[in-house]
């Protein structure tokens, strides 16, 4: 095997020597049980802590230890709130959308209409599905809210040639395959005078209804659908950003996921972490971590509208809640729970969330009896705070690094099988997908973008198809699943009207006709820029006006479980492995030729990047390369063995009924849930409940009605 080498830039060592060590430092610190310490990562090497002294192994924060004082006890808190129904609206938790290897693999009312098209008149427009085109058969709707997905509706760009990316397009949807949220409604108050202090939460958050203009099947509401597809939260913790768009940030604010962006954070007391000093006096405080892009992201979906809350709710309302209620109530956990175990009550646990928060996090947060300007008890008003560092800590523990490749890696030459190690060559060669996902993680968008403190790393510059060289946010491409006006990814703006790129960032800070230069800053990032240190064109300046290959670009995600975790891309588009590969193999979906194609906007006709080009691979090198991704299978994930085991959930699976009809809950404008429960597995596994082994996202899928003749 050691002639088989991972072919990458200079920033894939770095990724391998992060990810090596990472269960180590876990062990360390705590975080996981001592009577089940993790084995060491099988992509040994020098860990990175060794070769580069005083360089954490998981990439967490350096000043962690400043708000949290006990890791194990943030674990045990942010492993009760990811998965806590009662954090939500109306009972949906962080793990309503993660509970299959990390991601989400139902098919009935997933769909979303495109809401993140560029043109507002597109944005509820939903797609009449393949499979009704295509048979003429079915409910004359075949599509949009409460529909269930079957395999002839996938992929969602059907060519009459799938070999050729211009050939005759047979179907084309825009519509996105995501996760089922909460019903539309606005947030009004959380009843704290009657409720009580140890049951659940039905009767404690008071919302008021409202119609959807969108989900809705003849007037009556189904379940909200996000804009895009459910990434996995296992290994996430190696993101140097999170979201698609990479809008989650990389320095946590405590507040919420836009970083340094967000300038009232710390400034403003009502957008702010609030310190006491010793004599209980609260003052706002500027939070910065870096490497917590975890915490930035954990904080975003229990404010939104579509994914857990009632327009309108705040964090600190969030936390009256959720301080007032038995964590985990009426969900089963199991009493051998890795981390949950020793305060399993089978239902719910036997603490409370605000001894959790004294446990692990310092008492300057928390402690204070003075209320906040708005109100609110200072544990309240920190909620945030504790939320997105609690689940950062825990997610971290979500590391997969036991597979066949890892074994094979580690001189088992039997772990992997003769067509996975031609696939992995394939994989490295000439199907080029290393360029993209490069290191263990599988993905270049990961940590090691500054962990190597080499000025640069964050942007890279690349010839385009056109011959012209463009800049890029590193690990983030434009591959041609869908044109840049269905969703802009990262050539969007932050809620303040910044450029998400670092790219244009970077471009913005030099004024038009000012002589380009070889060094910047990224000021809502807060890092810099040498273009000497580029791998492509280095020392080339920068101009307000360079080429930029940003539009309707996304994170490269990592490729670990990937078996598990389809439908596939930011869009969902593709539910199977084998259809991914025959996207890549025709050079994606974007129409025309390498030099102007479907990827372009605006003044750039092609984002695409170059290692997006037909592949011509056999039949024998797909296998293979399938083959392959397979073996990146963690059969700790399969079996949801821990780390990876967890409680119970009852989640919505769309509303009773179909996409033409759906019955009403008591005369009111919601449709009554259908529900899928998932069991809680405790440290054992799947095997160890008599439960099969997690499957496809395409085994889920039903096949339609065939066509008449």
């Amino acid at each position: 095997m050691s002639e088989i080498k991972i072919r990458s830039t200079w920033r894939c060592g770095a990724v391998a020597l992060l990810f090596a060590g990472a269960n180590v430092l876990a062990a360390q610190q705590g975080v996981f049980p001592a009577d089940r310490p993790p084995k060491a990562g099988p992509l040994s090497g020098i860990p990175l802590c060794t070769a580069n002294p005083g360089v954490p192994c998981l990439p967490l924060p350096r000043n962690l230890s400043d708000f949290v004082v006990n890791q194990k006890m943030a674990a045990v808190l942010g492993k009760a709130l990811f998965w806590d129904q009662q954090g939500g609206s109306d009972g949906l938790a962080c793990g309503s959308c993660h509970f299959h290897a990390g991601a989400d693999n139902r098919v009935k009312n997933q769909i979303d209409p495109g809401l993140r098209n560029v043109n507002p008149t597109l944005q509820n427009i939903f797609s009449l599905m393949a499979s009704n085109k295509t048979n003429k058969v079915g409910p004359p709707a075949g599509g949009g809210p409460n529909y269930t997905l079957n395999k002839q509706d996938f992929p969602f760009h059907q060519l009459a040639d799938p070999t050729d990316h211009n050939s005759t397009v047979v179907y084309d949807s825009n519509d996105v395959v995501s996760s089922q949220g909460v019903f539309r409604a606005d947030f009004n108050n959380i009843n704290v005078v009657t409720a009580g202090g140890k049951g659940g939460s039905k009767k404690l958050e008071v919302c008021n209804a409202a119609l959807s203009p969108t989900f809705a099947v003849n007037g009556i509401n189904t379940r909200q659908v996000e804009p895009r597809n459910t990434p996995t939260m296992i290994n996430a913790i190696f993101n140097f950003r999170n979201f698609w768009d990479g809008r989650a940030n990389n320095t946590f604010n405590g507040r919420n996921p836009f970083g340094p962006r967000d300038t009232t954070a710390g400034i403003d007391p009502l957008n702010s972490v609030l310190v006491a000093d010793f004599l209980g006096n609260l003052s706002p405080m500027v939070v910065s971590l870096p490497d917590a892009s975890l915490a930035s992201q954990a904080v975003g979906p229990p404010g939104s509208n579509l994914e857990m809350s009632c327009s309108g709710r705040l964090f600190e309302q969030i936390g009256q809640k959720m301080l007032r209620v038995q964590p985990l109530f009426g969900q089963p956990v199991d009493p051998t729970d890795s981390v949950l175990g020793p305060y399993s009550k089978k239902q719910g646990l036997n603490t409370t969330y605000e001894a959790l928060i004294k446990q692990a996090f310092a008492p300057q947060f928390w402690n204070s009896t003075q209320l906040s300007g708005d109100g609110y008890r200072q544990i309240e008003k920190n909620f945030s705070l504790f939320w997105g560092l609690s689940i950062m800590v825990y997610e971290s523990t979500l590391v997969s690094d036991d597979t066949p490749f890892d074994r094979y890696t580690n001189g088992d030459i039997t772990a992997m099988t003769t067509q996975q190690v031609r696939g992995f060559e394939v994989f490295n060669g000439n199907g080029g997908c290393v360029f993209c996902h490069s290191g263990p993680v599988f993905s270049a968008a990961t940590t090691d973008l500054h962990l190597l403190n080499v000025q640069g790393a964050q942007i890279e510059r690349m010839q385009m198809g056109d011959g012209a060289v463009a800049l890029y946010d590193s690990g983030h491409y434009n591959i041609g699943v869908r044109g840049p006006g269905d969703d802009i990814g990262v050539g969007g703006l932050d809620p303040f009207g910044n450029p998400l790129s670092w790219t244009r960032q970077v471009k913005n800070d030099v004024a038009p006709g000012v002589n380009a230069f070889t060094m910047f800053n990224v000021p809502f990032d807060g890092f810099n820029v040498a273009t000497c240190n580029f791998e492509s064109f280095p020392c080339m300046p920068i101009a307000n006006d360079t080429r930029d290959a940003v539009d309707g670009s996304f994170k490269a995600p990592g490729l670990r479980n990937v078996e598990l975790t389809g439908p596939y891309f930011h869009n969902g588009g593709q539910d199977t492995l084998e259809h991914v590969v025959d996207f890549y193999n025709r050079g994606g979906d974007a129409a025309g030729t390498f030099a102007a194609n479907t990827t372009g906007f605006g003044i750039n006709p092609t984002n695409r990047p170059p290692s997006i080009q037909p592949l011509f691979l056999s039949d024998a090198d797909k296998a293979a390369l399938v083959a392959f991704l397979k073996a990146l299978t963690d059969d700790r994930v399969r079996f949801e063995k821990a780390p990876f085991d967890h409680p119970g959930l009852t989640v919505p699976n769309g509303q009773t009924g179909n996409e033409l009809t759906v019955k009403a809950s008591n005369g009111t404008i919601y449709a009554i849930d259908d529900t899928l429960v998932i069991p809680a597995v405790g440290a054992a596994g799947r095997a160890a409940k008599n439960l099969p082994a997690l499957g496809t996202f395409d085994a889920g899928l039903g096949n339609p009605v065939p066509a008449k003749k």
